[in-house]
């Protein structure tokens, strides 16, 4: 079984570098996490796009919208959060 670690997530370029940036101070870390997170969330605001852009009226087109949202774009957003919360450990207890 895979396993997330610190190590794992350490060994790509694009993390060593992002850690070594946040290393400097906390501005830096609070920064990243934010842009993390901004990034995680991009399968919300395209549901909200979308949601804005149809605009459906009454119950069962609010239903239809939300359950086609959550099959079409739900794993996704899973996954980006499981992520998310791995990078911003990762950024936060560097230091610990």
């Amino acid at each position: 079984m895979f396993l997330l670690n610190k190590n794992t997530i350490r060994n790509s370029r694009f993390s060593n570098w992002l850690v070594d940036f946040c290393n400097k101070n906390i501005v830096a870390k609070t920064i990243v996490v934010f842009l993390i997170w901004l990034v995680a969330l991009i399968p919300v605001y395209l549901f909200l796009i979308a949601r804005w852009g149809i605009g459906p009226e009454g119950f069962w087109q609010e239903l239809a919208l939300v359950v086609v949202a959550a099959v079409v774009i739900g794993w996704l957003q899973a996954i980006f959060i499981f992520l998310a919360i791995a990078l911003s450990l990762v950024v936060i207890c560097e230091d610990l």
